[in-house]
C-alpha cells in the first residue's frame, strides 16, 4: 500500500495502533477488538458534526465513519512496512517491533518517527518492485523536495501564493500526471503530514512544505564523534542515513559544477547549525571546498571542513 495514496494513513494513528499491540497480553489482539479499540463505535455519533446531525443528511455517515477508516489503512500501511503481522484474525507485534521496543511506553513520537524513517529507507532499497513500490511514492517526492531551488521558499500543490509542487514534478518526471509521485492536491496533503512527522520538511502551513532534515540528520547522526570532519566525508554520512541527500540512491539532485550542495542539504545543515549542532570553519582550501547556498537572495558559504557537535546544544529546540 503506498503511504501516500490513499490519503487516510496517519503515522501518529500508526503509533498509537503499535502502542496498542505491544501493551496487549502477548504483542498480538485480535484485528476486531484492536480497531475498536482505536476507533470504537462509540465515536461515531461524537464524530458527527453539529450542523450534519439530521438523519437524512448523506454526509454524516461518511463524517462518522472517518476514524473507523484512518484506523484500519494505518493498521493496514504498520502491517505493510513490517512492524505487525497478520495471523488469521489476530494483529501481532513483528520481531522488527520486539527488537526496537520492549514495552508500549517506548513507542515515543521520536523513536516511532526514527523507525518509520529508518524502515521506509530499507523497504525502498529491497529488490523486490512489489516492495519497494510501498514508499516509493513517499520517498520520490521527497526526492523532488529536496532538490527543488530556492528552498525557503514553500511549495503548495498547484494552488496558492507559494511555489507549486506540481511544476517541480513536471520538470522531474514529464509533464503526464500518472508519472508523478503525488498526482494531486489530495496527495500533497498527506505529504505535508509525513515529511515533518519523519524530521524532513517543516510545514509552514497544513498545506505547505519547506525541506529541512536537519531533524533527522540529528538523531541519525548522532553516534558520530564530535569531531571536525571534511565536509566531503560528512556529506557522504549523510547520504547514508538520508539517502534523499547529496548521493544517495534517492537523490535526484543534479550539481552544476559537482561543487554545490543540495537546497535541502543546504537548509539542514544551516538549520543544525543555527541550532547548534555544527560549526563551518573558515574554509581551508578553495579546491576542496563546498557550496552551502539557499538561493536568491540569501548567502552562500564555501566550506571544505563541517565541525560536528550533536550533543547537549544550548540552543537545541524542543
Amino acid at each position: 500500500m503506498p503511504l501516500l495514496n490513499p490519503p487516510d494513513i496517519l503515522p501518529e494513528a500508526m503509533r498509537y495502533l503499535a502502542r496498542t499491540v505491544i501493551a496487549h497480553r502477548g504483542n498480538r489482539c485480535p484485528k476486531a477488538e484492536l480497531l475498536a479499540l482505536v476507533a470504537p463505535e462509540g465515536l461515531v455519533e461524537t464524530m458527527r458534526p453539529l450542523d450534519r446531525d439530521k438523519d437524512d443528511d448523506p454526509d454524516a455517515d461518511n463524517t462518522a465513519e472517518s476514524g473507523r477508516i484512518i484506523a484500519d489503512r494505518s493498521l493496514a500501511a504498520l502491517i505493510s512496512l513490517g512492524f505487525l503481522a497478520q495471523h488469521d484474525a489476530e494483529v501481532a507485534a513483528s520481531e522488527t517491533a520486539l527488537n526496537l521496543w520492549r514495552s508500549a511506553d517506548a513507542i515515543t513520537p521520536t523513536s516511532f518517527s526514527h523507525a518509520l524513517r529508518s524502515q521506509i529507507w530499507r523497504v525502498a532499497a529491497s529488490n523486490r518492485d512489489s516492495v519497494a513500490a510501498q514508499v516509493e511514492d513517499l520517498v520520490q517526492a521527497m526526492g523532488v523536495l529536496f532538490a527543488a531551488r530556492e528552498p525557503l521558499r514553500p511549495f503548495e500543490f498547484e494552488t496558492g501564493q507559494g511555489r507549486h509542487f506540481a511544476e517541480a514534478q513536471a520538470s522531474e518526471f514529464g509533464p503526464l500526471k500518472k508519472n508523478w509521485p503525488v498526482t494531486n492536491s489530495t496527495q500533497f496533503l498527506p505529504l505535508c503530514r509525513w515529511a515533518p512527522y519523519l524530521g524532513l520538511a517543516q510545514p509552514l502551513s497544513p498545506r505547505s512544505l519547506v525541506a529541512d532534515a536537519s531533524q533527522a540528520l540529528r538523531h541519525d547522526l548522532a553516534q558520530l564523534p564530535a569531531q571536525r570532519f571534511r565536509a566531503a566525508d560528512f556529506v557522504a554520512r549523510c547520504a547514508e542515513v538520508l539517502p534523499i541527500s547529496d548521493g544517495g540512491p534517492w537523490s535526484r539532485w543534479k550539481s552544476d559544477d559537482g561543487q554545490e550542495l543540495s537546497p535541502g542539504l543546504s537548509v539542514s545543515l544551516r538549520q543544525l547549525e543555527a541550532d547548534g549542532h555544527l560549526a563551518f570553519p573558515p574554509a581551508e582550501s578553495d579546491t576542496d571546498a563546498l557550496t552551502v547556498a539557499l538561493g536568491q537572495n540569501a548567502e552562500s558559504i564555501r566550506i571544505s571542513h563541517i565541525d560536528w557537535h550533536p550533543q547537549g546544544s544550548a540552543k537545541e529546540r524542543p
